[in-house]
């Protein structure tokens, strides 16, 4: 199996791949967000915010509430991802038999923590006050883990021979 190419996916999955689509409340504008930006576009004009920004608006007090609580698990998914992708690319090389289901369990528990911000920001429908949030791109991960785990043999085009 290729490790190469998944460590080259979860690059993909961490810079560039959006989790969820989101309307602000009253319908104010919309916006994608990925594990290391957020993009929204609303009356006031485009905006691209970075976690670290979002990080400190809660830090310096500016964020306060279910948004303060919703971008700190947004932040503890973004670093359990982290992780998983600097695991991906240490490993990659490697012999290690777990290899695969340690990256599942590292995109799984990122996952949770995504949906877990979600929730707190928009409630458990993912629909309130806030706006109405729609993680396709989550959603989608955990169906491609639960594909990964329940029909490995799917994987086998990842062969090396098949490159």
């Amino acid at each position: 199996m290729n490790r190469f190419l998944i460590a080259l996916l979860l690059c993909g999955i961490f810079l560039i791949f959006p989790f969820q689509v989101y309307i602000i409340g009253n319908e104010t504008g919309i916006g994608i967000e990925g594990a290391l930006y957020r993009y929204q576009v609303t009356g006031y004009g485009n905006s691209l915010i970075p976690v670290t920004s979002d990080i400190m608006y809660v830090a310096n007090g500016i964020y306060s509430g279910k948004t303060a609580l919703s971008i700190i698990l947004w932040a503890l998914g973004t670093v359990l991802l982290t992780f998983t992708t600097i695991f991906g690319l240490i490993f990659a090389f490697t012999e290690r038999s777990d290899y695969l289901q340690q990256i599942f369990l590292g995109i799984l528990g990122s996952c949770c923590c995504y949906i877990a911000s979600c929730i707190a920001q928009y409630g458990f429908f993912f629909h309130g006050p806030a706006g109405v949030s729609i993680p396709i791109g989550i959603f989608l991960l955990v169906v491609w883990i639960i594909i990964g785990t329940r029909y490995p043999e799917l994987l086998l085009f990842l062969k090396e021979d098949n490159f």
